[in-house]
């Protein structure tokens, strides 16, 4: 694959201890870059038992309809009935690639076939995680600005992960998370992700070409982008001067999107991921300027003055539990 690709990082067992902490530090060593990926250290599993007993339910899986010329689509969804892993797994297989492909000839095969036949895509299923209870970087428990300023609530998809089960082809568009939140994808097993990402510093310049060749959406609605509606190739974005980063993700491994990084993707076969939104103290600033979608009226609020005063609470919390046990060693000292 030609392109700029994204910084890899490599975490020990005991970084991993500390994913706040670590995502703090890589954040801080991939200025310029709006994604990495994260391999963890060999021996490390998500679920040391296989996949082999999980039972998935796909809620309403969507079809994926694509219309467009030239590197420019729009897409549209339709809503299917709801299946189990194993039968989508048997749909999905029946549409891989027959030949054995580099990852170069995918990505060029994916451009090239991208408005033929529509894909199925095992998207946003509100199941159980896939992780062991005690696996570091359990998706469903990590611990971060963003579950402490929530808690005790559960937002799914949102501090509460989804299951995602990708076929050739099936995709997902151009976009930035719900609050301008960072994200994390975790792939379980099966055919690898492609991603792509707009540098942070080019944002604004890739919105201004959006709004160009789709005037009607923006008219509409602002924040159009945020309805995952469109799909651009990386080819005519560099023509048009602006840089996409990419990446492969395989098995075993982490993708992290930073806050407010415009990003998409495809699946090059069948697989399972599991993925989540999380944030760091850095988000705070970036939340209190987000603009909305206000044409579904199910787009993700956080009423950031309560955010706040709630971490406050917690953290204030905190603190006095881990000072209490050394204030009774010391009376016991004496």
């Amino acid at each position: 694959m030609k392109g700029v690709f994204c910084p890899v990082f490599h975490p020990t067992k005991e970084e991993m201890k500390d994913f706040q902490g670590y995502i703090e530090k890589v954040e801080g060593l991939s200025e310029g870059f709006g994604m990495v990926k994260v391999v963890p250290p060999e021996g490390w599993k998500a679920r040391k038992r296989g996949y082999k007993d999980i039972n998935v339910q796909l809620t309403n899986p969507i079809r994926q309809h694509v219309r467009g010329l030239a590197g420019i689509y729009s897409v549209y969804l339709i809503s299917e009935k709801s299946m189990d892993l194993d039968s989508y797994r048997n749909y999905a297989i029946s549409r891989d690639p027959k030949q054995n492909l580099s990852d170069e000839e995918i990505e060029m095969l994916f451009w090239k076939q991208i408005r033929y036949d529509s894909p199925i895509y095992g998207a946003d299923s509100n199941a159980e995680t896939l992780f062991d209870s005690d696996s570091e970087w359990n998706l469903s428990q990590l611990d971060t600005t963003l579950s402490k300023g929530l808690h005790p609530y559960k937002l799914a998809g949102i501090n509460m992960p989804f299951i995602y089960a990708g076929c050739w082809k099936s995709m997902f568009c151009w976009h930035k998370e719900d609050m301008d939140l960072y994200s994390i994808n975790y792939l379980h097993f099966g055919k690898p992700k492609f991603w792509y990402c707009i540098p942070l510093e080019e944002s604004e310049r890739f919105e201004r070409f959006c709004q160009f060749h789709f005037h009607d959406d923006y008219i509409a609605c602002p924040e159009f982008l945020r309805h995952k509606s469109i799909q651009i190739s990386p080819s005519i974005l560099k023509k048009a001067g602006i840089n996409v980063q990419k990446v492969v993700q395989r098995p075993g491994e982490y993708v992290v999107i930073f806050a407010k990084a415009y990003h998409m993707g495809f699946n090059s076969g069948f697989n399972c991921a599991e993925a989540v939104n999380f944030a760091t103290p850095k988000w705070l600033d970036i939340a209190s300027n987000v603009s909305r979608c206000l044409c579904d009226p199910d787009t993700v609020k956080i009423d950031m003055d309560e955010f706040k005063a709630k971490l406050e609470e917690y953290e204030n919390r905190s603190t006095k539990r881990k000072s209490e046990p050394r204030k009774r060693q010391k009376v016991r000292a004496n």
